[in-house]
């Protein structure tokens, strides 16, 4: 009698076929499966809903699967079908014709035929992998071709809106200005054109106990944000944000994007467009300074990259 592990996966990948793949779904169709097979019996479910196929180190419910198969609890895996164990073919034919084979598991796809004590199925799981590979690299085509089209448009398809502004309530694709923030935005532009550095205007924020767009966003607009860098400790005023703010053309009304563009489909990793090819659309939302102004700001910024350069 196997000691079966069922393993289930949900993301957002499988676009309309979300209810048919529905966790509900995988469990029943696995649980029934092993209660009619008569040498197996499950011992757990693993889950992980709203994890990508393409990825198996950042699935918690999968890490903890195999950690108990290297302890010897479990000596089978068994999903609905190979897509829920992985969609990219190269890692998910390792498991299937290595790690698995190697620990002595058998593996169970039921809508696909597959089962390792049926070494006529190999070829099978090989090219189902394959189609699996093939089907996430439509879907991320699909989904950044459809994101491009809206950027173009001028529809802001981020999480948050830029500091000054806050979302609005009745179109999440526009900005409305968030008129605290926007002061502060203001004040910096001024003082820049004055002559205070970056340096110099981060440290009188900070003197004034002005919350910085990362705390403004979290204790002000109560919303649940993590900065670039995937922190969430207390931040301050810095030179860089201040940086940031004065080139950010945003502040004229305009809604820039494509900023920056995944590598790859299956890294993560994403590589800067030059401001050249980014998306610049004209009067998206009201304006916190003026077009003049800004000018006016990068011209100095340049001048003194030209004196420091």
């Amino acid at each position: 009698m196997y000691r079966m592990a069922g393993y289930c996966r949900l993301s957002k990948e499988d676009g309309e076929n979300r209810i048919s793949e529905s966790i509900e779904n995988q469990i029943r169709l696995i649980s029934e499966y092993v209660d009619k097979a008569g040498d197996m019996k499950l011992v757990r479910m693993y889950i992980d809903d709203g994890y990508s196929g393409l990825y198996f180190s950042n699935r918690p419910q999968f890490q903890q699967m195999m950690a108990d198969i290297y302890k010897g609890e479990i000596q089978g895996v068994i999903t609905k079908d190979i897509s829920r164990l992985g969609r990219e073919h190269i890692e998910t034919g390792n498991y299937i014709e290595r790690v698995f084979p190697s620990l002595g598991i058998r593996y169970v796809a039921i809508l696909d035929g597959v089962d390792s004590l049926c070494h006529s199925n190999e070829e099978l799981a090989q090219f189902k992998a394959l189609l699996n590979d093939m089907y996430s690299r439509d879907i991320s085509k699909k989904i950044r071709g459809t994101f491009q089209v809206q950027k173009k448009q001028g529809k802001y398809m981020s999480g948050f809106a830029p500091y000054g502004y806050r979302k609005d309530p009745t179109d999440r694709h526009r900005f409305l200005i968030d008129e605290a923030a926007a002061e502060t935005v203001r004040n910096i532009y001024t003082l820049y054109l004055e002559g205070v550095s970056v340096q110099k205007i981060a440290e009188r924020l900070n003197r004034q106990q002005i919350l910085p767009p990362t705390e403004y966003k979290r204790k002000i607009q109560k919303l649940s944000y993590v900065n670039r860098q995937g922190k969430n400790q207390v931040q301050k005023w810095n030179a860089p944000t201040i940086y940031n703010i004065l080139k950010n053309q945003v502040y004229t009304g305009a809604m820039v994007q494509h900023k920056t563009e995944k590598i790859s489909y299956k890294i993560e990793k994403c590589r800067n467009i030059p401001m050249e090819e980014r998306y610049v659309v004209e009067g998206m939302h009201e304006a916190i300074i003026s077009k003049e102004l800004f000018a006016r700001v990068q011209e100095k910024r340049q001048r003194f990259k030209n004196r420091n350069s």
